[in-house]
């Protein structure tokens, strides 16, 4: 006031608020400034920031707590792995590993081997789902910031824990409040911004090279959540999966085929266990990523509704000569809706529809179930281009056998086979029962269905 009069009480205020930040024994008791012997408490603060500077393990390991707390919940989120074993592998979903803030010291000599390592191997042997994992590379110029923010935060911790031993007052307590919530709010904004640099593996000249995907100018709108803080991963998948699409929660059927290159081999591969394309989605470089498995039970469910293949659950079945899976046609699903959560990737099996069996033709010569012995399946006639016809000599074909549940299924296949070259085909079935036929369960299940069809009266 004395150097310029015309100075306003307003300037000479907020320059007295900084110079609290910088006279380390100049204080404000609500009312006025004054200077007094006892340090501040921005001079407490800078003293117990260094003494938590000198034990830097203190601030890692209180960073990565933090970082642990923000990704908790997540599956997918492996937070500062050591080494590659910390990285589980065959996990059918994507991953995104978290890689510590000693990778943002290192120089890029020293950086590419270090990350491919985690890439390419799973503890001593080779990784196998590698086209399920990203790894979040932390910027350099956010490390530093975090470090510095998290240092003070813990700094202001220690001096409001032991108030009473600084004599702190009412002013100062609240003062600390404060710059409590500052700091935490700048650790926030520097957690926000640490992994904007996403690496994922791809082919490159028979080896594995990295795809880097940054944020770039385009922000992010996954900020913070109800707690207030960084929403690290959603941040991460907003990127992968909106800003710049790398990993996707859709699968179009006509990928599975296209990819296991279903069909086209010689011989062509007409089927696949749903194990193997969980497997290879997540293997195979250069494929789709997906977020999840549940992508794939929805994609098989939604092709066997559009008719792209067909879905049986039980063991592998083989292949007949004709190029049919020898199971029974009314264990396939094809053409009908399926629920996604009806798909098991564990015991289930996509047929292509050339491969599935026929429906079952049944002809009669009399109209009433007769006795003598049950039709066999035998020499016919394959359907399609590489079947071998019958010799034109065969003029009649006589077949008898015997045969439980599972065994007629299979040779349906092969009287409607027949039924086609012939034209009808004349069927006299003979069954007994030791304890005699339940008349609703006959009628039911036997000879209404029969007459359905128009094959009995």
């Amino acid at each position: 006031g004395c150097v310029g009069p015309d100075l306003d009480s307003l300037t000479a205020k907020a320059c007295l608020s900084e110079l609290k930040q910088v006279c380390l024994y100049l204080h404000f008791d609500g009312v006025r400034y004054c200077f007094k012997q006892d340090p501040n408490v921005t001079l407490l603060i800078e003293q117990e920031a260094d003494a938590v500077a000198r034990d830097e393990g203190l601030v890692t390991g209180q960073i990565k707590a933090m970082l642990e707390e923000r990704l908790a919940g997540h599956h997918g989120a492996v937070t500062w792995p050591a080494s590659s074993a910390e990285i589980p592998d065959e996990q059918p979903r994507f991953q995104v590993a978290y890689l510590p803030l000693s990778i943002a010291g290192m120089s890029a000599k020293e950086r590419g081997p270090a990350i491919l390592g985690l890439a390419e191997k799973f503890g001593a042997g080779p990784r196998k789902y590698r086209n399920g994992l990203a790894l979040a590379i932390p910027a350099t110029e956010q490390a530093e910031s975090l470090r510095r923010e998290v240092r003070y935060w813990m700094a202001v911790d220690r001096i409001a824990k032991s108030s009473k031993k600084h004599n702190l007052t009412k002013e100062q307590a609240d003062e600390l409040r404060e710059r409590k919530a500052t700091h935490m709010s700048g650790a926030e904004s520097a957690f926000g911004k640490l992994y904007s640099e996403v690496w994922l593996p791809k082919l490159e000249q028979g080896g594995i090279a990295f795809e880097i995907i940054t944020v770039g100018g385009r922000p992010l709108q996954t900020t913070v959540n109800s707690h207030h803080q960084a929403m690290i991963f959603e941040r991460t998948m907003e990127l992968l999966t909106q800003v710049q699409p790398r990993v996707f929660s859709k699968l179009n059927p006509v990928k599975i085929v296209e990819l296991f290159r279903l069909g086209e081999e010689q011989p062509p591969k007409l089927g696949i266990r749903c194990s193997e394309i969980v497997s290879g989605f997540y293997s195979f470089l250069g494929f789709t990523r997906l977020t999840s498995k549940e992508i794939v039970q929805s994609a098989i469910a939604r092709g066997v509704h559009d008719g792209v293949f067909g879905y049986y659950n039980g063991t592998v079945p083989t292949l007949d000569q004709y190029g049919r899976y020898q199971v029974a046609r009314n264990k396939v699903r094809f053409e009908v809706p399926v629920a996604s959560d009806e798909v098991d990737l564990e015991s289930g099996f996509i047929i292509l529809p050339q491969a599935i069996p026929q429906d079952v033709v049944l002809q009669t010569a009399t109209g009433q179930p007769s006795a003598g012995p049950a039709p066999t399946s035998g020499p016919s006639t394959p359907q399609g281009p590489s079947s071998t016809p019958q010799p034109p000599t065969e003029k009649c074909v006589q077949l008898e056998f015997s045969a439980n549940r599972d065994q007629l299924f299979t040779a349906w296949n092969a009287i409607s086979n027949l039924a086609e070259m012939a034209g009808t085909v004349a069927v006299s079935v003979h069954a007994e029962s030791q304890e005699g036929f339940d008349k609703g369960k006959l009628q039911n299940g036997v000879l209404e269905p029969l007459r359905e069809a128009d094959l009995i009266e």
